[in-house]
């Protein structure tokens, strides 16, 4: 039935979703004021435990640092130049551009704010897309289009409004496509505005992937160069 609505409806409808799901995060003013965030936690991923540390700003630029044996694992992007990353394992440190296949979904993943929050501002166009029933609940579901050029499914909860899933099609390193589904939960405040804690990846039908985030800082102090990818320092002149 829905694909039998006008364009013009469904469109209208999803933008309702959006101002209705905006405001209740937290509402424009408080979303505007947080302007960057900083999260600890850990992730599980089969038998493997690491900690993390994500720092994030607006619009789209994040550095992830994930812990584990005494390694550390640098990720960054300042939205401009090509995701980098860097192993504190390796020395002297090799701060080189990510494959390929790895920085597009860093990159896709940097965005700051949701899309539904990011809106026409940050290239996202919305249909709604009906109604979906998961474990016997109801959850509405609207189709996202990014830039005319990818497309992704959010899922809400008519009861809260807030985003539970985000599904999607993304294709691996050997390429080999794959129904990506990601679990939102655990909604806190930071700085007024909810965001989730707990975060699911499913492929496929099944979980790889488990996040936990202990604390969001809003606001903290960023260096000038958080994002940006080092460079080396150059070689003293021979004599």
């Amino acid at each position: 039935m829905v694909c039998l609505l006008p364009a013009a409806v469904r469109a209208d409808r999803a933008q309702d979703l959006a101002r209705i799901h905006l405001e209740a995060i937290g509402g424009a003013e408080r979303i505007a004021e947080l302007k960057s965030l900083r999260a600890t936690g850990q992730v599980v991923s089969g038998d493997k435990r690491v900690r993390f540390t994500m720092t994030a700003a607006r619009p789209n630029r994040i550095r992830v640092e994930t812990e584990a044996g005494g390694r550390t694992l640098v990720q960054g992007s300042d939205g401009e130049e090509p995701a980098w990353e860097f192993d504190t394992g390796t020395w002297p440190p090799q701060y080189r551009a990510m494959a390929p296949a790895t920085a597009k979904t860093f990159v896709a993943d940097a965005e700051f704010d949701d899309p539904l929050v990011a809106g026409a501002e940050r290239g996202y166009t919305f249909d709604f897309a009906g109604e979906m029933k998961v474990d016997g609940q109801t959850f509405l579901r609207v189709l996202v289009t990014k830039k005319l050029a990818s497309t992704f499914s959010v899922v809400i909860d008519p009861r809260t409004y807030f985003i539970v899933m985000r599904i999607e099609h993304r294709e691996s390193a050997g390429g080999q496509k794959a129904q990506v589904v990601t679990h939102y939960g655990d909604f806190r405040p930071v700085d007024g505005v909810l965001l989730p804690h707990q975060v699911a990846v499913a492929v496929n039908g099944k979980v790889t992937q488990r996040t936990s985030i202990e604390r969001i800082d809003a606001n903290p102090e960023l260096a000038e160069d958080t994002f940006r990818r080092p460079r080396a320092a150059a070689k003293p002149a021979k004599r």
